[in-house]
């Protein structure tokens, strides 16, 4: 058997890109970074950082008993989804029908769907920014999601006045809660909407490991082909002895909401404004 840092050095990126696309997807899973390593995209700094974030929005271990966005590796797809013009096709729109996860025999979901020239141009543009090419900036400059992460990072360190992964948690709390820096607030906006979308959403995107996202909430996950019983249509589901969202859980994801509110919001910063601007 191969181990994984075997499988990593032989691999790399482009060895990657040659395996077919479900399982090159699945090899990206399983060779996500360490605590110390660089991502696809962030630094082993940023990326260690925006674990401690994603851990701030979504407790898990030791602070709340359930998993939360550290172990259902947010962090890890949120870097993913930055890199993803480093993949082809780009890691951007999941295919379909079905998982494999409900009867079929193919994971459709890993086979990422190729991008038209429209589309790549405006994921490019999300993603990457306009970086001052007229061909995207045919309506006026704008800041990408790649550079909002890596400025609103090294704020969060600056804010610290060294590390933010060093500061224990209520200080880190303080900070990413701060409505006095609108900063943070733009950054928070943007990476717990992430983070929330990477712990409960497909895992075929790089969150939620071992479906941990859905199971603490008590969700079935798709489940197509497979469908429901007659039974289970016309009757109303079991409940469950625990709710979706423990106290905890639910107590940190209410500090950091008004950060999802929007704003209108200049062309330049269109994340700003939030909604509409998830990824699909």
């Amino acid at each position: 058997m191969v181990d994984r840092r075997t499988f990593l050095k032989a691999a790399g990126g482009l060895g990657l890109l040659a395996l077919v696309p479900a399982t090159r997807v699945r090899a990206l899973l399983a060779a996500a970074p360490a605590p110390g390593q660089a991502g696809r995209f962030l630094t082993a700094h940023e990326l260690d950082a925006l674990r401690t974030v994603a851990g701030r929005f979504i407790p898990g271990p030791p602070e709340d008993p359930d998993p939360g966005a550290v172990e259902a590796r947010a962090a890890e797809a949120v870097d993913l989804y930055l890199a993803a013009f480093t993949f082809d096709p780009p890691l951007i729109h999941a295919g379909g029908p079905f998982s494999n996860r409900a009867g079929a025999t193919h994971d459709d979901f890993a086979d990422f769907v190729p991008l038209d020239r429209l589309a790549e141009l405006g994921w490019r543009i999300r993603l990457e920014g306009s970086q001052g090419k007229p061909e995207r900036e045919f309506a006026g400059p704008v800041t990408g999601l790649q550079e909002i992460y890596r400025s609103g990072l090294a704020h969060l360190d600056q804010r610290a006045g060294g590390s933010f992964a060093a500061l224990p948690g209520p200080a880190q709390d303080l900070i990413l809660s701060d409505q006095t820096d609108s900063a943070v607030q733009d950054f928070v906006g943007v990476a717990l909407s992430d983070v929330v979308d990477a712990t409960y959403g497909p895992p075929e995107y790089g969150g939620n490991r071992d479906l941990v996202g859905w199971t603490v909430n008590h969700w079935p996950g798709d489940t197509q082909p497979r469908g429901f019983t007659p039974e289970q249509v016309s009757n109303p589901d079991p409940q469950p002895a625990t709710p979706a969202l423990s106290a905890k859980a639910a107590a940190a994801a209410l500090k950091f909401l008004p950060a999802l509110a929007g704003r209108p919001a200049a062309h330049a910063a269109p994340w700003a404004a939030r909604p509409g601007y998830e990824r699909g």
